[in-house]
């Protein structure tokens, strides 16, 4: 292929976007990956400029051929290049304006490999051994430290001696991921040498091709219980000290700065949401909560911040243990 004819292929970014979505607020388009611009304000962040695309709330973006081989799962260049001149040509000539598109099916993607429950009860044992367990019973005390363990279903893994499992349970208390992370037990910080002591359980158990998509951590605790509002942090760890000091709000977390989206605030959808991003992440936060509806992004840390805080890069977690007195 010509870089002409490359170049024409590109150009027919917005009628494809056309064919496949609809517009929303301000000149953007509900995205077709994300969804973002479903919402009750139909405010999207799917954006068109010249013959690029990019979406600001999940972060994707790239040219006509990127966006065609998302939507129907084709990885490769070349087959990309193939299924667009399908798309776009007649007989090898470039369509004109207006003719329908030629539309194949995508291939339906595998389902995902839910992590049975069975795998998830069997991690609850052995807190005794649990580094991340021993610490949270010098913070709390073991009655306390016990029943924040209980309702966020802390497990123990074998993977590392005295590592523990974060899972991930959706609305429907399916479980769709697991986090094993090891902690030393008397600062509270993760272990990280000789290496990042960090390992999915679908990887451990061979699953990962298959992932499902991530879901706040704490979920659960949320669809069953609405009459408290909701709070998002960054790091699961966050969330237990949150909810073990401050029981006002139900506590999730996303598992990462860079994990958040709109997707995975769909199902706080009519619920009052404060999201509480570790110090430097605030603009980023912002950037991807911009006009969900109940939504709030606290600027609590950034106001109480010195400059050494910025520069440890705390979290709220932080600050809540340090006005308790305790220091890791």
């Amino acid at each position: 292929m010509t870089e002409q004819a490359l170049q024409a292929i590109r150009e027919r970014l917005p009628e494809y976007v056309g064919s496949i979505t609809e517009r929303s607020k301000g000149g953007f388009w509900v995205c077709p990956l994300c969804g973002s611009g479903t919402g009750p304000n139909r405010s999207g962040a799917f954006r068109i400029q010249g013959d690029r695309w990019r979406c600001f709330s999940c972060g994707r973006g790239g040219d006509v051929l990127d966006l065609l081989g998302e939507i129907e799962q084709i990885t490769d260049f070349r087959d990309r290049l193939l299924r667009a001149e399908e798309v776009f040509r007649i007989d090898g000539r470039m369509r004109p304006t207006g003719v329908p598109m030629i539309r194949r099916e995508s291939k339906p993607k595998p389902e995902p490999s839910l992590i049975p429950e069975s795998v998830m009860r069997a991690s609850f044992k052995a807190y005794d051994q649990n580094t991340f367990a021993l610490w949270l019973v010098r913070v709390f005390g073991e009655p306390k430290a016990l029943e924040v363990a209980f309702m966020y279903g802390i497990g123990t893994s074998r993977h590392w001696p005295g590592a523990c499992v974060f899972w991930q349970i959706d609305e429907e208390w399916r479980v769709r991921r697991g986090k094993v992370m090891l902690y030393n037990s008397r600062t509270g910080r993760r272990v990280k040498e000789p290496g990042n002591m960090v390992a999915g359980v679908h990887w451990l158990l061979g699953m990962a091709d298959r992932k499902p998509e991530p879901c706040l951590f704490g979920l659960h605790l949320a669809a069953a219980d609405r009459s408290k509002p909701v709070a998002v942090v960054e790091s699961e760890k966050s969330a237990i000290i949150g909810a073990g000091f401050v029981p006002e709000f139900i506590w999730t977390a996303t598992g990462g700065s860079g994990t958040l989206n709109r997707e995975m605030l769909k199902p706080l959808q009519g619920r009052r949401v404060v999201l509480y991003p570790d110090l430097g992440a605030f603009d980023k936060w912002k950037e991807k909560a911009g006009g969900l509806p109940g939504v709030d992004v606290s600027g609590l840390l950034e106001q109480r911040a010195s400059a050494g805080d910025r520069a440890a890069g705390l979290d709220v977690a932080d600050f809540l243990l340090r006005e308790q007195g305790i220091t890791a």
